[in-house]
């Protein structure tokens, strides 16, 4: 979901050409920053699709891990929200393209400090519905994976 200009100079877009209100001179967004945002937002979507319903409880969880993460801090919550719908819409529209966009969208983070943040706020959301079910374990180990995460780091072990 990384940051492309888009024709219209007051928006950008996400990786699902979702429009993004654009860098205003005042924001203290950093293109790293909107890259993590990104990667929580893939990672999130996938696991509140991975048992075929995204759950109230798996968007708060969402929220409450971000509002955490210190390099997300400049994030307010109609900003992760939006996000999140754009993406959360492309999931239900188109799920094989909005999952593999996911994916690069995660792998940009790989060996980067926010990787464990992303692959820890995945976590969280999985288990916000009351328990890791066996398909959002298996998109806990791919996100893992492709952030060069060790899933004992969480005690998963393959």
């Amino acid at each position: 979901m990384a940051k492309a200009v888009n024709d219209n100079e007051n928006e950008d877009t996400t990786m699902n050409n979702a429009p993004r209100k654009a860098l205003a001179p005042t924001d203290v967004w950093t293109p790293r920053q909107l890259e993590q945002l990104d990667a929580v937002v893939a990672a999130c979507a996938m696991i509140a699709h991975a048992d075929g319903e995204v759950s109230t409880e798996e968007r708060g969880r969402m929220l409450e891990r971000i509002r955490g993460q210190t390099g997300l801090i400049p994030f307010g919550v109609d900003d992760v929200l939006e996000a999140f719908e754009a993406l959360d819409a492309r999931f239900e529209s188109r799920p094989d393209e909005a999952r593999a966009e996911a994916e690069m969208t995660i792998r940009r983070l790989k060996g980067r400090a926010e990787a464990v943040e992303v692959a820890a706020a995945a976590l969280a959301v999985s288990i916000a519905d009351g328990g890791l079910e066996a398909q959002e374990r298996e998109v806990i180990l791919d996100v893992c994976a492709w952030l060069g995460v060790p899933p004992q780091r969480f005690d998963l072990a393959h």
